[in-house]
């Protein structure tokens, strides 16, 4: 194996290897057939497990070659080449992604032996990896945040929050873009999504934040192209905005959601009515049960703007504290239906505050430069001396 041109036993160079076309079905099957399970989450879980598997086979994958060969061992590679492989991941200083690449791999390995003895062998090298890591958190000029905007829509309605991150995440990694990882004790890649939405919701422009560990070569336009031609279809990515590291999320900032609901033609009569019913009421209430709250949420204080148009019945709601209800639900509630029998609904656009953090650089930004990029740019007229050591200690001042 050649972990330096990526060659694996599939023979062409920058590939990994995708396990057969059942791998993902028999998977499933083996791993989660629990009779506590219903049949449509184990149906949701095979439709995002094919979808992976489909964005692999879009093109070669550009991930590093070891975390590539890494996976190569977890679906069936030889035990012997386990010393070639850890030695090229702590090479590249990727034992931290490593071991997350195994924790997420777990559930579709029908053979565990490999994954648990390769993430045994791999816990002091992680460990070490984010104790560096942790230590020079503050003094990282090289992370990179992006908010990217993209529609959801046709073919990917189907996907929920957790589906889309994990489609998200892995259009990421086949593209080479490493993400930076959080601070936990069992670190996960920083993507994170902008506002809920559910399974059979579209939309018009949903955010998410990823912190990269080093700003892309490439520009926008083109990282835009290449992560859109992995997305399964109805996924898009259509803006790539670089922010400063301390920009206060998405969630955060949202005050009002903007709904269409195209509704089936026969159900327009009743749904007339009752949002004429609706408007005339001074209060709507809404007894959400115990295991949400005592007190009923008044629905005329969640939605506003209700209208008809030609595009279908179009109505705001609030994003503040305990008005993030799924909107499923709100129009159910009011129209007297089943959440799960309405479609057609579509978020077309999200009303945010100014983001309080912008203009204050000073009170966020690390007050230190890096030091590692100080000695490079300074170039040979440096005094500055770089000692690299396995066992750094974070830098006290005082």
């Amino acid at each position: 194996m050649d972990l330096r041109l990526g060659f694996y036993r599939s023979g062409r160079p920058g590939s990994c290897p995708i396990p057969p076309a059942d791998h993902y079905a028999e998977g499933v099957s083996n791993r989660v057939s629990h009779p506590g399970i219903p049949a449509e989450a184990l149906a949701r879980r095979s439709r995002l497990l094919a979808a992976l598997r489909r964005m692999e086979m879009a093109g070669p994958s550009r991930e590093p070659a070891c975390l590539q060969a890494l996976r190569d061992l977890l679906v069936g590679g030889d035990p012997a080449e386990f010393d070639l492989v850890l030695e090229a991941i702590s090479r590249e200083g990727l034992a931290e992604e490593a071991g997350e690449r195994i924790r997420s791999l777990r559930p579709e390995v029908e053979n565990l032996e490999p994954a648990n003895l390769l993430a045994t062998r791999l816990v002091p090298l992680a460990t070490a990896a984010r104790l560096r890591r942790t230590a020079r958190w503050q003094l990282d000029t090289r992370r990179t945040l992006i908010r990217f905007t993209y529609i959801k829509g046709a073919e990917a309605l189907d996907f929920d929050d957790g589906d889309l991150h994990a489609l998200f995440l892995h259009a990421f990694r086949l593209e080479g873009l490493g993400l930076a990882l959080d601070l936990g004790k069992r670190p996960r890649p920083l993507l994170t999504i902008g506002l809920p939405l559910s399974a059979g919701i579209g939309s018009r422009g949903e955010s998410m934040d990823a912190v990269l560990r080093r700003e892309p070569a490439e520009e926008p336009e083109e990282l835009m192209t290449r992560l859109n031609l992995r997305l399964p279809s109805g996924l898009r990515i259509d803006q790539w905005t670089m922010l400063p590291g301390y920009a206060t999320a998405p969630s955060d900032l949202a005050l009002r959601s903007h709904w269409v609901w195209t509704m089936d033609p026969a159900l327009r009569a009743h749904a007339a009515a009752r949002v004429t019913t609706f408007l005339e009421a001074s209060t709507w209430p809404w007894d959400r049960g115990p295991e949400k709250s005592n007190t009923p949420l008044d629905l005329r204080r969640v939605i506003s703007g209700m209208e008809w148009t030609d595009e279908g019945l179009c109505f705001h709601t609030g994003m503040g504290p305990k008005q993030a209800v799924n909107p499923l639900k709100l129009l159910g509630a009011v129209f007297g239906l089943e959440p799960a029998s309405i479609t057609g609904l579509v978020r077309t656009g999200v009303d945010f505050a100014q983001d309080p953090r912008h203009g204050q650089a000073d009170r966020f930004e690390p007050k230190l430069k890096n030091m590692y990029e100080d000695a490079v740019l300074l170039g040979g007229g440096s005094n500055i001396v770089l000692v690299e050591e396995d066992d750094d200690e974070p830098t006290i001042l005082g």
